[in-house]
């Protein structure tokens, strides 16, 4: 540890910490206002998946209450704009952590710390190019497709006999060509539900660095996690099917990639000397 870490006292040490956090929190307000002022662009960048799944003509997502719309415009501002802001965030914290480590420590968290942020951005960018509109447009045309039209048993004879000929006027196509089931999503859930998704995936991302820190610190050898191939995968499995949404398509898109991940953590953790234990 430093020297100066060593002289601060207890009070010193919560006056830098209440600093550091204020500063972070300033950082993530700054990144909300200017999220707000491209909110705009924000959102499109939210609905693009949507888009591309319906070739250009997605459907409208509603509104159940008054300030639903407001309300995720600053939720969707206030998280993107602590993204934006993440870097000078953890920068902030870093200063406050780092006086307590020694520097072969801070060397280590240093090395993992720009990996982690580029394959977070890698995860997050193959849910939104790849997977997103795969899995929007499955939902979209699932119950269309599996859950049959209005059926048009007896319709016409229950129609001239007991209805006198003249139907109620709701539907304006004829039995047997409605859909029964017709897309209509809400704002918040759909806002909530691609947000989640794009955390799991940046999380799911970080696979190779995992299995490079537990190879290269000796906690786990390298050899031992290569044996274990077959149930790292079922438990990937498993994870995934939990982390996504009840489709098999979003998770295996999920799994296969964190399973190469894995394998690619394994080819890196294999080139460098652990540590003796």
């Amino acid at each position: 540890m430093s020297d100066s870490a060593t002289r601060m006292t207890l009070g010193q040490h919560l006056e830098e910490l209440r600093r550091c956090l204020v500063r972070a929190l300033v950082g993530v307000g700054v990144g909300a206002v200017a999220c707000l002022l491209l909110r705009k662009t924000i959102f499109q960048v939210l609905y693009w998946p949507l888009a591309v799944a319906t070739g250009g003509r997605p459907p409208g997502l509603v509104t159940l209450s008054p300030p639903e719309a407001f309300a995720t415009v600053l939720k969707v501002c206030i998280i993107v704009g602590a993204i934006l802001a993440g870097p000078y965030s953890l920068y902030q914290l870093w200063r406050f952590i780092s006086s307590g480590l020694y520097e072969s420590e801070r060397r280590s968290v240093r090395r993992y710390f720009l990996p982690a942020v580029v394959l977070f951005a890698l995860g997050v960018a193959f849910f939104f190019i790849i997977v997103a509109p795969l899995v929007m447009r499955f939902f979209l045309i699932f119950g269309q497709e599996n859950l049959a039209v209005a059926p048009t048993w007896g319709v016409d004879w229950y129609s001239r006999h007991l209805m006198g000929g003249a139907p109620a006027e709701v539907a304006t196509q004829p039995a047997g060509t409605i859909p029964m089931v017709r897309p209509t999503w809400r704002l918040t859930e759909y806002v909530w539900f691609v947000s989640l998704l794009s955390l799991v995936f940046g999380l799911g991302f970080q696979t190779p660095l995992v299995v490079m820190f537990l190879g290269r610190s000796g906690i786990v050898r390298v050899a031992r996690m290569r044996a274990l191939r077959r149930y790292v995968f079922l438990i990937i499995l498993i994870v995934s099917a939990i982390l996504t949404p009840p489709d098999p398509l979003s998770m295996m898109a999920l799994a296969l990639p964190m399973y190469g991940l894995y394998e690619v953590g394994l080819l890196v953790a294999g080139r460098g000397r652990p540590r003796p234990t």
